[in-house]
């Protein structure tokens, strides 16, 4: 599989191209079902599992089930050293009348202390900002990041749905005063143009050309999630119908044009819309890592076909839309 490297003064980690994503682990009672796709991922050469400590309290009875049935898994399988873990904390409390940041050091630690709780282990290879907050200095965020890397307790540091400009004045601060700085960024990322209008949640990051132009001129490590655009492409390649709202808002002219043009390269290679989505990842000029969910053995295998695939220059920019054949 694809690797690609992630480090920092202390610790280093070779994170696969193709990422297992686990916001969709959301019952505490199924976990042979759960455990069947971990093990197979691993079989297939996986070996990231990507969750998050708000992951899936949106389900009733699903707080915290992510990181709860990979704990079980890891200690079942006897498996921790074999397996890089990337969670999440400090997401914000939303209300109905305003949203409640959570980048304070108090509320990042304890949940990171609940998500090693949950994961039964003393460290998490990766450990990300789940969101931003403007109103806070970089100035206050990164020494209480810098401890929890020193205590062994977190590897790597990662921000997730924070911009290109927040991320380079945190590293940049990070770097002048001997603290850890960020090593990967988690946004969200495909080949379908996607916004904040799209996946109606402000508080998220999508790929522009503004962050794009950034990442391609520093090399810096992303880790795409919705690499699939939602199943946009797969559906709507196969002649079904966009059912759900955000497959329907991926509709736009531009992503209708990538879509014809993944059906052509399909037709062409025999790779799957599935594949092609992952591949045209593996191939940016900087290194990404696509997070992708499943919920069949068949979806994961896949997917994991891709795990190896990358394209041309020419075939990337004819997925972009930027020239016909």
């Amino acid at each position: 599989m694809i690797k690609y490297t992630l480090k920092n003064d202390l610790y280093s980690l070779d994170l696969p191209a193709l990422v297992l994503g686990t916001a969709n682990v959301d019952r505490q009672d199924n976990d042979e079902g759960y455990f069947e796709i971990f093990d197979k991922y691993f079989e297939l050469g996986g070996r990231c599992l990507d969750t998050a400590r708000v992951y899936c309290n949106w389900v009733e009875g699903g707080d915290g089930a992510s990181e709860q049935v990979i704990g079980r898994w890891l200690e079942s399988r006897n498996n921790r050293s074999d397996i890089i873990i990337a969670t999440k904390g400090g997401h914000p409390y939303f209300t109905e009348e305003e949203t409640i940041n959570r980048l304070d050091e108090a509320s990042v630690t304890e949940d990171l202390g609940q998500s090693l709780e949950a994961l039964k282990t003393d460290y998490t290879d990766i450990y990300m900002l789940h969101r931003d907050d403007t109103s806070k200095p970089v100035e206050e965020i990164m020494p209480y990041l810098d401890k929890f890397v020193k205590s062994g307790k977190v590897h790597i540091l990662g921000a997730s749905n924070w911009t290109a400009e927040r991320i380079d004045k945190a590293n940049k601060f990070a770097l002048e005063n001997g603290l850890t700085p960020f090593s990967v960024s988690q946004i969200n990322y495909s080949l379908a143009h996607s916004s904040a209008d799209i996946l109606g949640d402000d508080t998220q990051v999508s790929m522009d050309m503004r962050e794009y132009m950034w990442y391609e001129k520093t090399g810096f490590p992303v880790m795409a999630f919705s690499p699939q655009a939602k199943g946009f492409f797969s559906k709507l390649a196969a002649g079904q119908s966009a059912t759900y709202q955000l497959e329907s808002s991926y509709a736009t002219t531009a992503n209708l044009a990538r879509l014809a043009k993944v059906k052509r390269l399909s037709d062409q290679t025999g790779h799957s819309p599935a594949v092609i989505t992952l591949a045209y990842l593996n191939s940016q000029s900087f290194p990404v890592a696509s997070v992708f969910a499943v919920s069949k053995l068949w979806q994961l295998e896949e997917d994991m076909t891709a795990q190896d695939i990358t394209f041309d220059k020419r075939t990337v920019a004819f997925l972009d839309n930027l020239y016909d054949v």
